[in-house]
């Protein structure tokens, strides 16, 4: 057993950017971080969510994350005294050492966590007063989007329309040193709120659109690299959010999915078969992390692997019940996933098969005695899922075809 300023000094000796290039990582300097590809999980395409310093990492699209310790384990697929080895052991501290390095451990986690919390309740008042200043009457742009893509916009509709929406990337330093964010776009853009799993505004879902190609994004570009970049992001608190895309106050089945399109689409194919229920909730939970929810560890890519030759490493399908995740109503009874067929299906495969065991899983009181505890008391529900934890839920996923989502299904179903 080692003491936690142990484990704090083997973290303090390495450096999780070099690790994460050692792994494989193509990274670049963003401020004071550096991103680029995943060492894990290769990022996606586009490789700008992987982000990486000195004492952590994170990577927004296999949702992993942690110190340097946590960044080994993952990227060789080992456990705790391996890591720890590999990054040279543990040494034996004097009682001044560890006073030490207790102290700095505690004003670290603090000032971390306060400049955290800082940080989302300013992002999340950014978003709200974009939200606020957002159109809801003229949606003209907006639909002909979704006209595009050959879905009818629901009524209500709870999107928004950005006239001119900056597209920040990176940061640009002024003559005197000083940092700000770069604007390498500039358009008009739909707006979907995020809601927490608390049932309040969190941030917001931001799709770039392009005008002139109606059901088309936006065509972006890094002015440095020349790389596209996605004409999807969000802001504020992700976590556990999701995107309400019809009115339902009482949902008794729920389709969720990643994308705003992919779960309009499998809307519209419910409507046009006559199987669309009135007690139906149509959910988007904007990324696979967020769509499976949080993980218990990683598992080994069966195909893919990083620049360095190891597999990938992939979410695994055991959910962490002490995270949280997209809540449900008490009212639900049935939860389709949605998974797409244009994403890798391994990758893909686990997050659903994570959802399904999360939303079905037995009462929290029962998974106490296994040691995975996550009731709240106070409420009687499952904090972890959101869900009334004496009640059983049916939970399924469903897969789009091979290389399309659910979109590329409905418009070709009624080109």
């Amino acid at each position: 057993m080692l003491a936690p300023e142990q484990i704090a000094d083997i973290n303090e000796r390495a450096d999780c950017a070099d690790l994460a290039r050692q792994f494989g990582a193509t990274l670049r300097r963003s401020g004071r971080k550096w991103i680029g590809s995943c060492p894990l999980c290769g990022g996606g395409a586009k490789a700008t969510r992987f982000e990486a310093d000195r004492a952590g990492w994170v990577c927004a699209a296999c949702s992993s994350g942690g110190d340097a310790i946590a960044l080994v384990r993952a990227a060789k697929g080992c456990d705790f005294r391996a890591a720890v080895e590999a990054l040279g052991g543990p040494r034996v501290l004097s009682e001044a050492e560890r006073d030490r390095l207790a102290r700095e451990r505690a004003a670290r986690e603090e000032k971390a966590a306060r400049a955290q919390a800082e940080y989302r309740a300013a992002e999340i008042e950014r978003c709200r007063a974009i939200w606020r200043t957002a159109a809801v009457g003229d949606l003209s742009e907006v639909a002909a989007y979704i006209a595009g893509r050959g879905i009818d916009m629901p009524q209500p509709f709870f999107g928004r329309s950005a006239a001119v929406m900056p597209y920040f990337h990176g940061e640009t330093i002024d003559e005197a040193g000083r940092r700000s964010p770069r604007v390498v776009h500039r358009g008009p853009a739909m707006l979907a709120a995020l809601v927490s799993p608390a049932g309040a505004f969190c941030g917001l879902h931001i799709t770039w659109i392009d005008p002139a190609r109606p059901g088309k994004k936006a065509a972006i570009f890094d002015p440095e690299t020349g790389d596209p970049l996605p004409a999807k992001k969000m802001r504020g608190s992700a976590l556990g959010s999701h995107i309400r895309l019809s009115k339902c106050e009482r949902p008794v089945r729920v389709f969720l999915g990643e994308g705003i399109e992919t779960v309009l689409s499998a809307r519209m194919f419910l409507r046009r078969a006559g199987r669309l229920r009135e007690t139906d909730a149509f959910w988007a939970a904007g990324s696979l992390g967020n769509l499976g929810g949080p993980h218990a560890g990683t598992i080994a890519h069966p195909s893919l692997t990083t620049a360095t030759g190891r597999p990938q490493r992939a979410p695994s399908a055991t959910p962490a019940f002490d995270k949280p995740s997209i809540p449900l109503p008490d009212s639900v009874e049935e939860v389709v996933l949605l998974g797409d067929g244009d994403s890798d299906p391994f990758t893909t495969r686990l997050a659903l098969e994570r959802a399904v065991a999360r939303y079905s899983a037995p009462p929290a009181s029962d998974r106490a005695q296994s040691g995975a505890s996550g009731k709240d008391s106070a409420s009687g529900q499952d904090s972890a899922s959101g869900k009334d934890s004496s009640k059983k839920i049916h939970a399924r996923f469903l897969f789009a075809v091979a290389g399309e989502d659910f979109n590329d299904m409905l418009r070709r179903a009624w080109a």
